[in-house]
């Protein structure tokens, strides 16, 4: 009975510590690469800051339409008058009996009218009934919402490829790691065995030594692997707009989405330049361009308003003037502003539009051809990306082939240490050049769909 506790022990430890870390992961955020780009496209800083530049354009358009709707003014005063103005008048303005000693006939003497206090309030009213520039401004604030928006997909876009980018380093460093993982546990066994083998006599202290520097190399390899992996977790975090203290961990794998992208094989012509966020931005900005040149010639044409205004005003001899009568004043009318001649400054705006216009035209083709020739570098890049990596996945396996066979001759006596030293290196840089190559196919697939306008 004793001895089935016993046994029963180390099992429920056993049980206790794999169910406690299944319940660490499950709590820990795991993200596939759409999740992580899902989850930038919400949360990245770049992400956050457009969607304020969007709903500032919203606003703008509604600033704009107020312009040309009724605008109401209230104003107030009040004064008190230190010094009050005098204006001159003629003598005989005034009966003789109050004309100043000395004064004769011609003379002007100082008078001052009104009082020391006085106040007013007032509204105004003003609506605009005809500005061409006005019109033009609410189709270009519309236009400049739409550039806005534009902008934020450009932004998402490009969101979306950094993420990618640091998502697959992520994977490179995961993936470099536990091979050099697999090889530091083989080459700490071979070790063991080549001291055994040397305390037998079958092999030579320098076989030992070499094995333990092949060993120290491992570690050395698998701790800036284990860097590697956390510096660009920590870009990737950045990146998301992803707490940098929080855990997450990525459920991809660098071989599944190599393989993913191998199985769909290379995408068919699919560039359409109208898809495209930035040919997009160039006939936007076309378009903006020929509404500043119609605002520009709208200068020439006459501006009307009407207005209205009610007044109300009082005056006192002391400081309440609030307790005097007060007189009311109201007026209405239209306001007409014709501009005539302004020594040629309008006709050189309208000239210096019209060629900012034209250089819009030209930014546009100018963006339709780099489209193109970006779809087809990008292409090209991909079948060399896709290439490399098959070949890559068998140059892998033949060295790792080799690394064994030569491990098992190793231990037969038949190679040496340096024999063995040389195509652990040789699978090393296997190792890394398959790696490497999955990460440039993948980044070539994002290039490839970032140039189409997929992405």
């Amino acid at each position: 009975m004793l001895l089935k506790k016993r046994c029963l022990l180390p099992v429920l430890l056993l049980a206790g510590f794999v169910v406690f870390n299944s319940h660490v992961f499950a709590d820990e955020p795991q993200f596939s690469l759409e999740e992580a780009l899902e989850f930038a496209s919400k949360n990245a800083y770049q992400k956050i800051s457009s969607n304020f530049d969007v709903e500032s354009a919203r606003r703008r358009i509604w600033e704009t339409i107020a312009d040309g709707l009724p605008q109401v003014e209230l104003t107030g005063q009040y004064n008190h008058s230190i010094d009050m103005a005098k204006t001159l008048l003629p003598v005989e303005f005034f009966p003789q009996e109050n004309w100043p000693s000395g004064a004769g006939p011609g003379d002007m003497i100082p008078v001052s009218f009104g009082t020391p206090y006085d106040a007013n309030y007032g509204v105004g009213v003003t609506q605009l009934i005809f500005d061409g520039s006005y019109f033009v401004g609410v189709q270009a604030t519309r236009v400049f919402l739409e550039f806005t928006e534009q902008q934020q997909r450009k932004t998402d876009i490009e969101i979306r490829n950094s993420v990618a980018q640091a998502y697959f380093l992520v994977l490179s460093a995961r993936e470099n790691q536990e091979a050099f993982s697999g090889l530091l546990e083989a080459n700490e066994k071979l070790l063991l065995e080549t001291q055994s083998m040397f305390e037998a006599g079958f092999v030579e202290s320098l076989d030992v030594s070499q094995m333990e520097l092949l060993v120290n190399n491992s570690r050395k390899q698998l701790m800036e692997v284990k860097r590697n992996k956390e510096v660009a977790m920590s870009v990737l975090k950045f990146t998301m707009g992803y707490d940098k203290h929080a855990e997450m961990r990525l459920s991809d794998s660098l071989t599944y989405l190599s393989q993913r992208i191998i199985s769909g094989g290379i995408p068919d012509d699919l560039f359409v330049p109208d898809h495209h966020v930035d040919y997009q931005l160039a006939m936007t900005n076309e378009e903006s361009q020929r509404l500043y040149l119609k605002n520009e010639r709208a200068q020439y044409l006459p501006r009307i308003s009407a207005f209205y205004n009610f007044q109300k005003i009082g005056f006192s001899n002391d400081w309440n003037v609030f307790t005097q009568d007060w007189y009311r004043a109201q007026f209405v009318g239209v306001q007409l502003s014709v501009p005539l001649f302004t020594s040629g400054m309008r006709h050189a705006r309208v000239q210096q539009q019209k060629l900012s216009y034209k250089q819009s035209i030209n930014e546009r083709e100018m963006t339709l051809h780099n489209l193109q020739s970006n779809y087809v570098t990008a292409r090209a890049t991909m079948r060399n990306s896709y290439e490399q990596y098959l070949y890559s996945i068998e140059n892998r396996r033949l060295a790792l082939d080799i690394l064994e066979k030569t491990r098992v001759k190793f231990t037969h006596g038949i190679s040496s240490s340096s024999e063995y030293t040389q195509q652990q290196t040789q699978y090393i840089q296997a190792q890394m050049n398959y790696v490497q190559s999955a990460v440039n196919l993948m980044n070539a697939h994002i290039a490839l769909l970032k140039a189409t306008g997929q992405l």
